[in-house]
């Protein structure tokens, strides 16, 4: 299930970032060394809240800011 959620963001991180490849991002980097600004962070919670159906508060989306972090969160809740 892991897997498939690491999947699921680094796809949303592509349609969040208009089709970069973000297949081989290692999982620890901080998204805004990925090149992701604070409204795309945004943007990819929302899309993840959109699609596992969850809500993600203020205080936690601030702590997601790697894959993994993503990932482990997402997995804790679904």
């Amino acid at each position: 299930m892991v897997a498939a959620i690491e999947q699921k963001v680094r796809e949303l991180l592509s349609e969040v970032r208009e089709g970069q490849d973000y297949t081989k991002l290692s999982v620890d980097i901080d998204f805004e060394e990925a090149g992701l600004d604070s409204l795309d962070t945004a943007s990819l919670l929302l899309a993840i809240q959109e699609t596992y159906d969850v809500d993600i508060s203020d205080d936690d989306a601030n702590e997601l800011t790697t894959i993994r972090k993503v990932v482990d969160y997402m997995a804790a809740r679904t």
